[in-house]
């Protein structure tokens, strides 16, 4: 039951972000870049990923959301100043399959966790990463390092 809970939280999320309800008015910014793991030689393929709001309230939420391409690239065309905190999504059909062996870690990035479980028979590695700041009309040019590392150094 806590597993169908997630599933279907994630699921409203998700779709929330990706449809771009954006009430701020101003400027916005493109924000894009790489997702690879531990070099550029290894793109991180079909992630998706989400800027969470982390000034959302009743009146406004910019939370987006977009998927990478093949190469690993990811564009964000239309981002609302704000404070947002990263969400990145990645799903395996074995545990096996999965890069990170450990089952919370972190990644170079300062203020983050990565995260496996499993959901629907497959397993999903989930990363946030938190204080992600984007100015108006400033576009931004971001690659994440998602190569997981102990919490414990």
């Amino acid at each position: 039951m806590a597993r169908r809970l997630v599933w279907i939280t994630t699921i409203v999320l998700v779709g929330f972000a990706i449809s771009g309800n954006s009430s701020s008015a101003g400027k916005t910014s493109v924000v894009k870049g790489t997702l690879y793991r531990g070099d550029k030689s290894h793109p991180v393929s079909g992630a998706v990923i989400i800027l969470l709001d982390e000034k959302k309230n009743e009146k406004s939420d910019n939370s987006v959301g977009t998927k990478a391409d093949t190469n690993g690239n990811y564009t964000f065309p239309n981002v609302a100043e704000s404070r947002y905190t990263v969400s990145i999504r990645m799903w395996y059909d074995r545990q096996e399959d999965v890069p990170c062996k450990l089952l919370m870690a972190t990644t170079k990035d300062k203020a983050t966790l990565l995260v496996l479980q499993e959901e629907n028979k497959r397993f999903v590695e989930q990363i946030f990463i938190k204080g992600f700041s984007v100015k108006g009309g400033k576009d931004v040019t971001r690659d994440f390092d998602i190569e997981c590392k102990s919490m414990f150094g």
